[in-house]
């Protein structure tokens, strides 16, 4: 079937269905579904129904009253998707909230970033704040403090990194911002400045700043002396099995 082009160059609203390439540059409305290969914003944009895209580029608003799927989505400016998204590479400089379910295989945020259920994702870069309303489920995961208070009700991934953002908080006024996650749990993990119920791992270190209910690991555990954790639990099993041992090496009586 043929993909007729859209392109807006005022204000108005527009039929969904199938085009080619969509080039917003003042205000529209797409009152239904779009299934298109390229959706370029440079303005104010909604789309009522479900969106389809190869890319997607937002450079000014984006309203997504459905769920969203494409192999790319760059924005310099707001996007929100109201329903799930599942996106291949999303690359965000600003802000970007969505309403159900996020899936990528990379998500590279300098901004914030407000999901309300799951993030699934193999890789996940972001410098600023974030809002997770489930869990935050990745292969790789590095997080740079900055601008407020994070959170997400669970962690999960094989390598996270957690850092604050810059200078030491409380130098040239700088505010203290933290990371709160009830528990975080992956094979290698480095936090700074994380408030946790739990946090489990093989290899971990506990940086300044963090609050840490209960570390469990298998392999190494570092706590930096400006960090507090209550109770630790080295779950190896090597040591376990020293300990299931002891009855059998101790001598007789």
């Amino acid at each position: 079937m043929e993909r007729n082009p859209l392109i807006v160059n005022d204000s108005g609203a527009y039929g969904g269905g199938l085009y080619g390439n969509v080039k917003v540059n003042g205000e529209a409305e797409i009152v239904d579904a779009l299934d298109c290969l390229n959706l370029s914003i440079r303005g104010t944009s909604k789309v009522s129904g479900n969106t389809t895209a190869k890319t997607i580029s937002v450079f000014g608003e984006g309203i997504f009253a459905g769920s969203v799927e494409a192999e790319k989505l760059k924005v310099s400016g707001s996007c929100r998707i109201e329903r799930d998204a599942e996106i291949k590479t999303s690359l965000v400089r600003g802000e970007m909230e969505i309403g159900g379910r996020f899936s990528t295989e990379k998500a590279e945020i300098k901004g914030s970033l407000d999901v309300k259920e799951d993030v699934e994702a193999e890789a996940f870069i972001l410098k600023g704040k974030f809002l997770v309303g489930g869990l935050l489920n990745t292969e790789e995961i590095e997080i740079a403090l900055k601008y407020s208070n994070s959170r997400a009700g669970e962690i999960g991934g094989k390598k996270i990194d957690v850092r604050m953002q810059g200078g030491l908080p409380g130098m040239f006024g700088k505010k203290r911002h933290l990371l709160h996650a009830d528990i975080i749990e992956g094979d290698q993990i480095y936090l700074e400045y994380t408030e946790a119920g739990t946090v489990r791992g093989e290899n971990i270190e506990i940086g300044p700043g963090c609050k840490i209910g209960l570390v469990e690991y298998t392999g190494t555990l570092n706590i930096s002396n400006e960090a507090v954790v209550e109770k630790t639990k080295n779950r190896s099993p090597f040591l376990n099995w020293e300990l299931n041992l002891l009855p059998f090496l101790s001598p007789a009586a």
